[in-house]
């Protein structure tokens, strides 16, 4: 039996010249076998949850073909030879996409404590200083590993551990590794003087780096936005745009920051390019500026509840017509890259407030990790729901776990009881990333060593 699942391998290429299954460190007797290096399948026996109203919702099949998804029917004709995924009656939804991540700090995961000293600000800016591109290379993917487990496929990292382009670079090589699709935005760092200049010169020579190789194809470079009254602001937004940038920026994020979208407003910087993170301190009148401009805003309640900045204007937003998203923010503070519990969140976080059982419907919020967060990042037309087209980013969750397995209701299933561990598979770019609970393509206990490691280094240098 050995043997012939030695042959198999072979026979796939998963098994290296050296006869080690070197990244694919996942295989037990036990495994059921799929030949990962593919990116076509069938998936079939499935409840999709399309995100796209011209498909719909349905118990049926999809086909994966190089990649991309070819076919969404109730019925497909089996191509010979291809690989099936038999769902078993499991839900299938569009990979997830986190608008708003600063992998970097993941090493730093539940490091801001209970003093002024310790918290978030103070030590990411100690810690920040001991980084090396190296370190922020190991941090994302740490972070990365974390979210396809958690089912997210697509990223925007805003670095503001940017010191030089090569911090910056760290982050697209990591993904690119990884296999995910992303956005990485190009920011400060923590003892940046207000007197510098932003770094347009790193900026442009990233940019020629990635569009000269096509391994970062689907990974593109933004402007990570300094605050909303920094006196170049109408400047750095012009160069950002004369290059084809979408622009990330914290605003309104408290009651201390209020009005600072209205500046920005009133300084006609507002776009369809401009994904405005937090907003807890919005106003009534913002809310109609950020609608007429189609920017986008992406809340991330765990981390700002965390913080000490209020709850997210879930409600308000959600009545009117902004693009929202949502976003992980930074471990340091949430802990964990459950993206699917930061929904449930503002599903109760928003009937509480309605004093409404009924306020919020699920789909509504699933959307906002899916089609909405590919539309604030340009890409709806590549991925973000099951559609015939676009790219194969795919989560899987069967229905076979203790808090996971009966109700029929798929929406309020998949955010209320859904855990990272019920997503039974995650794909992304037609590339089984995570099969039957585990990471295909890393070696994950050597990654959390490596960052274990790194951690404990730089806490003794710190003190």
């Amino acid at each position: 039996m050995a043997k012939d699942r030695r042959e198999f391998l072979k026979n796939s290429g998963v098994l290296g010249l050296s006869g080690l299954i070197s990244p694919f460190s996942v295989f037990s007797e036990d495994y059921d076998f799929l030949n990962f290096q593919q990116n076509s399948y069938l998936i079939k026996n499935t409840e999709i949850l399309s995100m796209d109203d011209s498909v719909g919702d349905f118990l049926g099949m999809v086909l994966v073909e190089n990649g991309k998804i070819s076919e969404v029917s109730k019925n497909i004709e089996i191509p010979q030879g291809i690989e099936i995924i038999d769902a078993e009656g499991g839900i299938l939804i569009p990979g997830l996409i986190d608008c708003h991540w600063h992998l970097w700090t993941s090493l730093l995961r539940s490091m801001s404590g209970n003093s002024l000293q310790e918290g978030y600000f103070k030590m990411t800016a100690r810690y920040s200083e001991l980084y090396s591109p190296e370190d922020m290379k190991l941090a994302a993917k740490y972070a990365i590993a974390e979210a396809i487990h958690s089912g997210i496929t697509c990223i925007s990292d805003y670095n503001h551990n940017a010191r030089s382009w090569k911090y910056v670079k760290a982050s697209f090589d990591a993904m690119a590794e990884m296999g995910l699709r992303g956005h990485v935005s190009y920011g400060t760092y923590r003892n940046m003087k207000e007197s510098d200049s932003t770094d347009f010169r790193g900026i442009k020579t990233l940019k020629e780096l990635i569009e000269s190789d096509s391994k970062y194809n689907d990974i593109k470079l933004g402007l990570g936005s300094r605050y909303a009254n920094y006196q170049d602001i109408m400047l750095d937004w012009k160069r950002a745009r004369d290059l084809g940038l979408r622009i990330t920026i914290h605003a309104s994020s408290n009651e201390s920051q209020k009005g600072q979208i209205a500046s920005l407003y009133n300084k006609n910087l507002l776009a369809e390019d401009v994904n405005i993170i937090h907003g807890n301190a919005i106003t009534p009148t913002e809310i109609e500026f950020v609608e007429k401009t189609a920017a986008s805003i992406t809340m991330t309640p765990y981390s700002e509840m965390r913080i000490g900045y209020g709850l997210p204007k879930i409600n308000q937003l959600n009545e009117s017509q902004i693009n929202c998203c949502v976003g992980i923010d930074t471990t340091a503070l949430t802990g964990n890259a459950h993206l699917l519990d930061t929904l449930k969140l503002l599903q109760n976080l928003a009937n509480a407030n309605a004093k409404n059982e009924f306020y919020i419907n699920p789909k509504k919020l699933l959307k906002m990790a899916t089609i909405q967060g590919a539309k604030n990042l340009g890409i709806d037309n590549e991925t973000g729901s099951i559609t015939p087209g676009k790219s194969a980013d795919l989560v899987l969750l069967k229905k076979d776990d203790l808090n996971f397995s009966t109700g029929n209701k798929a929406y309020h299933l998949v955010i209320e009881a859904a855990l990272p561990s019920n997503i039974n598979m995650v794909m992304a770019k037609g590339k089984v990333l995570k099969y039957k609970g585990k990471l295909t393509g890393i070696n994950s206990d050597k990654l959390i060593k490596k960052a274990k490691e790194r951690f404990s280094e730089m806490n003794q240098e710190i003190g």
